[in-house]
């Protein structure tokens, strides 16, 4: 996981003024907590291939965990636990089926909904500063969630057949170019 964190923070540009510029706008955007999880969970229960992930019942926890997740972001302190809570994400979402396409569009949509209430509340410079700082956080944690559900999908896979890391790439690599050659047969120029 440390490899893939120090990859994602230096390629998204996360820099330490990045935290401090969250912190500095914490009393603003941590105001937008409530207004940006019932955004968020609206869409997901509103949506039906994303709504039947959820429980009867459960959405009160899941709003809390959001919550928490937010006010930790949005307050700048952010420190090595939580990027390895961000990976475990990963792991958490495969048994639940929360594929990447909709982990990925609901980060977008919060991104989004940053972005807006930041042009509502700060003048356009501020407003960008402060929104760049938030992407590039949730940029990185979105790659972790990623790439904590692939590798992890595949070291269970790897864990219950046996199979060797080496073998599993060799046999998906081979697989792939097949797949290549099928899907490039479909493509019209």
């Amino acid at each position: 996981m440390e490899q893939v964190l120090k990859d994602l923070i230096t390629l998204a540009g996360l820099t330490e003024q990045d935290y401090q510029i969250l912190q500095d706008s914490a009393a603003h955007t941590q105001q937008w907590t409530n207004e940006l999880t019932q955004a968020f969970y609206d869409t997901l229960y509103g949506y039906a291939p994303t709504s039947h992930i959820f429980k009867p019942g459960e959405r009160p926890d899941r709003e809390n965990t959001l919550i928490t997740w937010y006010r930790e972001v949005s307050s700048g302190r952010i420190d090595m636990n939580f990027w390895r809570r961000q990976w475990i994400v990963g792991l958490v979402h495969i048994p639940r089926r929360v594929t990447d396409p909709f982990m990925i569009g609901m980060m977008s949509r919060v991104q989004q909904l940053f972005l807006k209430k930041c042009l509502e509340t700060f003048d356009l410079e501020q407003a960008m500063t402060v929104f760049g700082a938030f992407k590039r956080v949730t940029d990185v944690v979105t790659g972790l969630i990623a790439e904590g559900y692939f590798l992890s999908y595949v070291e269970a896979t790897e864990r219950m057949t046996g199979q060797s890391r080496a073998l599993t790439e060799r046999l998906v690599g081979l697989e792939i170019s097949k797949m290549t050659e099928e899907m490039r047969k479909h493509i019209t120029s």
